[in-house]
């Protein structure tokens, strides 16, 4: 025990410094200014990752995204289109 450190407990602060990894519909909106429609669509098409979590037997849940997913695809739409400002469009 002569070499142990002795350390300030750790709080559990707020998570400011923590990005969430998933995030509503509302969350996804308010980040990256995709709405519901889009987001569903996007999901479908599978170039978003999403998850729903609900009881068994209940028929409602929460729907949650994934959202590096969700930075991953415009990020790859930037790619895609040079980076130039062009508008993309989503494909249903």
């Amino acid at each position: 025990m002569a070499n142990a450190k002795i350390t300030a407990p750790e709080s559990s602060g707020d998570g400011t410094g923590n990005k969430p990894e998933f995030g509503r519909v509302a969350e996804v909106t308010r980040r990256f200014g995709i709405k519901r429609g889009t987001l569903y669509n996007l999901l479908a098409d599978g170039k978003v990752k999403g998850c729903l979590l609900r009881v068994r037997g209940r028929k409602s849940g929460v729907r949650l995204f994934h959202l590096d997913s969700v930075r991953d695809f415009i990020a790859s739409a930037m790619v895609k289109h040079g980076d130039k400002g062009n508008r993309t469009s989503v494909s249903n």
